[in-house]
């Protein structure tokens, strides 16, 4: 390769050996075009170069997503290489090892890079072994650390660019942290006080995944053995899938913190190592079955490596979201194995859950909020409680960049386009840093621009080192795709490989034709696929007992209440229509209550002398009008508040509580703002009355007739704040809302008892008491003595003038609110989460 009088290197790597000159760069990738190709999912498309520039070679990263490191640190610019060098790409540690060896190597120029020995664990004994620090306090192990992002920098371009083919990666972030696969520490030479594990620099081993607190777990030795003890981390520390508190570790136990995964060995914990074939998804045999008997899937098998893309695509009913639910863990298999990274997902899936990001069909964000503050809460709500605002902002800011999301950030979500809508939707999952994602219909509606910009997206995000599985009817990209599952009716399984080979296999390559012929012959698709196996499939691994799904990881109640509080706060403020329709509707109540006709307000009316001399107050019906459209306002105002948020958000919060949302946090937390705005309206709505027509006199327990009054209103509006929530829990569309509210706002006006009398009506009476108004009023008319006021009013006992009757009154609507509160909590439990 070299030709004469070329200064030449040396480059050794995976045993084998090539010799370059200087008349042409020498370029290190995963690209067909490089010059040197280095296989591994750590390694991007064209990941460096190496040059000659007059006097010696240099090595530049060439944008990578992994980055390049010359002993042990990560380059930031070219770099001379005057000697025999050392490099890896994509990890410091596991990345792949690359030795160059210039010809007539020169003494050293540069300072060495080489970071201080500060990682390792402190040995007893005199003396230390090669590499370690002397004897002292505990030094960091190991520092698992996510590689800082690069900005792309100007390289070869493809010899062939089609946005059919694979995408660059070259300007990704990595999936998540990756580390040392060394012994990290041993038993019988740990520090008496052991060995603390986290995400922060101050723990002797340091993992830093976004999933991992800060102090996560310590490692001890114990009289049984190596034992890990969990320090009240939000994620949990797993032993062989299990969370556990406390556990002695035994040899080849698994353990795993956050994202990554730990061995014991030879009793050492070291960094699981992952045999190529455990790195990716596979589907054993899985077959599915409901009651009654009905198969809806048979015998399905697919290997999925990492930095693959994988379309499930088939005719409706072929089992295709059945199986996407299975991979994502959330449904188990009747018969086989799927298993993750060589752990079988359903036995071990508490502990694999976090690994795994699951996009539905609907965008599973709030629409009034920008992308960067959607993200934000989500981040607040997903992420260990310990993380900083800033350390949440680096998390956010690295999953923008990886989706090309930075530059529409400060965008609403509802002026993006649908594209974007998608993309904004997988960045929530790769807040987390999943390794396997599942997308269900992404291109639902999209144009064929958009159908082709998002599947460019998930080329992108599988070249990271993802395992990627889409759900879609969408064929027309499908050569984007490393392979395709086709399923037939029944869950049979009609192809899977390379799209490239659908036409040989199955006769021809039109894809109406494809699907009219296994929609129409499902058994003879899947028994001609079988024949076309030269190998029976290996037999799965053996059956293991499923494991506890158990809960997601959750932060605290607090955390998550004041999470949603601020976030439901600045959704109302984000909704400009929605917010002057808030703020115009008291005033348009308050203004229709001075409709009605009258001087004497809430006082009582002039004496009028009846034939025996006696005298009562003339009027009294305004008085009972003016508390009928208040209490009616109220109950009006209130439930408007609330009727369409829970249906509306439904995707949004099973998504939510799918991945940690306590559906107890998320109800109070708009209980709590709504029934604020409600307070206000009400004073808005009682001051517009109490200025237009006289007050009442003195309350039946305050001196002021008037503060008493706006609490019987408000008290009637925030309860029916919570009948608001209960029926939009109940609607299954936004269609259906509208009726509810109608009938639920008649069913007020008849059984408050102000213009219907209910009192001594059996039957009727009963029934008013489960409704707000009823007690609502009462509260109102105990407030303005409505029967020294007025002398047609019905003689009803929960209307009489005395603080124990108005105490009761208010007891009860504070009861039904409690009591209509739990009944909507429990519905919100009772809903499916979107896993």
């Amino acid at each position: 390769m070299s030709s004469p009088g070329a200064q030449t290197i040396t480059v050794r790597h995976d045993g084998n050996e090539r010799v370059f000159d200087s008349s042409q760069p020498v370029t290190m990738g995963r690209a067909p075009e490089v010059t040197l190709f280095v296989d591994s999912p750590l390694v991007s498309r064209v990941h460096a170069t190496l040059t000659w520039q007059g006097s010696a070679w240099v090595l530049a990263d060439n944008g990578s997503t992994n980055g390049v490191f010359v002993d042990a640190r990560r380059l930031t610019q070219p770099v001379s290489i005057d000697r025999p060098t050392q490099v890896r790409l994509g990890d410091a540690i596991t990345g792949p090892l690359l030795h160059l060896l210039p010809a007539n190597p020169q003494p050293p120029q540069r300072p060495s890079v080489r970071p201080p020995q500060s990682g390792q664990v402190p040995q007893s004994g005199p003396q230390p072994m090669a590499g370690q620090p002397p004897m002292g306090g505990p030094r960091p192990v190991q520092q698992f650390q996510r590689p800082a992002y690069q900005p792309p920098q100007a390289g070869p371009a493809p010899i062939n660019p089609n946005l059919t083919h694979r995408a660059d990666s070259s300007n990704m972030p990595p999936v998540r942290a990756r580390a040392s696969t060394a012994a990290i520490a041993r038993g019988d030479r740990l520090p008496a006080g052991g060995l603390s594990i986290g995400r922060t620099t101050d723990n002797q081993i340091v993992v830093n995944d976004p999933l991992a607190s800060r102090k996560h777990a310590r490692l001890v030795a114990t009289a049984e053995g190596l034992t890990i003890e969990d320090l009240g981390s939000a994620n949990g520390t797993f032993v062989n899938g299990h969370r556990q508190q406390r556990a002695v570790l035994r040899e080849r136990d698994i353990i795993t913190v956050g994202n990554v995964d730990f061995v014991v060995q030879q009793g050492t914990l070291a960094l699981r190592q992952k045999p190529v074939a455990e790195q990716g998804l596979a589907v054993h045999g899985v077959g599915f079955t409901v009651e009654g008997n009905k198969q809806l899937l048979v015998d399905v098998n697919m290997q999925a490596s990492r930095g693959t893309l994988t379309a499930l695509i088939g005719p409706s009913g072929a089992g295709k979201s059945t199986l996407s639910r299975l991979i994502a863990g959330t449904t188990r298999p009747s018969g086989g194995v799927v298993t993750f990274e060589g752990r079988n997902l359903h036995a071990e899936y508490e502990a694999l859950r976090s690994r795994i990001g699951m996009v539905p069909q609907d965008d599973v964000l709030h629409r009034q909020l920008t992308v960067r503050q959607a993200l934000g809460y989500a981040a607040e709500l997903r992420l260990p409680p310990d993380n900083s605002k800033a350390d949440r902002q680096q998390v956010i800011d690295g999953v923008l960049k990886e989706l090309s999301l930075t530059e529409h950030a400060d965008t609403r979500v509802d002026r993006l386009s649908g594209g974007q809508r998608k993309r904004a939707s997988v960045a929530l999952e790769l807040l987390t840093g999943p390794s396997l994602l599942i997308l269900d219909e992404p291109t639902s509606g999209l144009d064929p621009a958009l159908d082709r910009q998002v599947m460019v997206m998930l080329r992108e995000l599988a070249d990271a080192g993802r395992v990627v599985i889409v759900v879609t009817h969408s064929v027309a990209h499908l050569d984007m795709c490393d392979q395709v599952l086709l399923l037939a009716p029944g869950g049979k399984t009609a192809y899977c490989g390379n799209p490239a080979g659908v036409g040989a296999a199955l006769g021809t390559s039109d894809w109406a034709e494809i699907f009219a012929n296994v929609a129409a012959n499902p058994d003879q698709a899947f028994a001609a696929y079988r024949s076309r196996q030269a190998f029976a499939p290996p037999p799965p691994p053996p059956p293991q007992q499923y494991g506890s799904v158990g809960s997601p990881p959750q932060s605290s109640g607090g955390k998550q209440f004041s999470t949603l509080s601020r976030r439901q706060m600045r959704l109302i403020l984000a909704d400009r229509g929605y917010l002057i329709f808030l703020i115009v509707m008291p005033f348009i109540l308050g203004a229709l209550s001075l409709v009605v006709p009258g001087k004497d307000g809430f006082q009582r009316g002039p004496l009028k002398a009846l034939p025996d001399g006696s005298f009562v107050p003339q009027g009294g019906g305004e008085t009972q009008q003016l508390l009928v459209v208040l209490i009616l306002g109220a109950c009006f105002m209130g439930s408007t508040l609330t009727v369409r948020d829970l249906v509306g958000e439904r995707t949004i919060f099973q998504r939510e509580r799918a991945v940690g949302l306590l559906p107890s946090a998320y109800l109070l937390a708009k209980i709590a703002v709504f029934s604020f705005t409600a307070l206000l309206q009400s004073a808005v709505l009682v001051g517009i009355v109490l200025a237009g027509k006289k007050r009442p006199g003195e309350g039946a327990v305050l001196a002021s007739g008037s503060i008493e009054l706006y609490i019987d209103i408000a008290l009637t509006a925030v309860c029916c704040v919570v009948v608001g929530l209960l029926l939009s829990s109940l609607a299954k569309s936004n269609e259906q809302v509208m009726p509810l509210l109608v009938v639920a706002i008649m069913c007020q006006l008849v059984m408050a008892g102000g213009l219907i009398p209910v009192t001594g009506r059996v039957v009727l009476e009963q029934v008013s008491w489960l409704f707000p108004a009823r007690w609502g009023y009462a509260t109102g008319a105990s407030t303005v003595n409505i029967r020294e006021v007025f002398i047609n009013a019905q003689p009803d006992k929960l209307w009489e003038h005395t603080a124990g009757i108005w105490a009761l009154d208010v007891a009860v609507l504070m009861l039904l609110t409690i009591v209509l509160a739990v009944i909507t909590w429990r519905r919100l439990r009772l809903k499916k989460s979107v896993a």
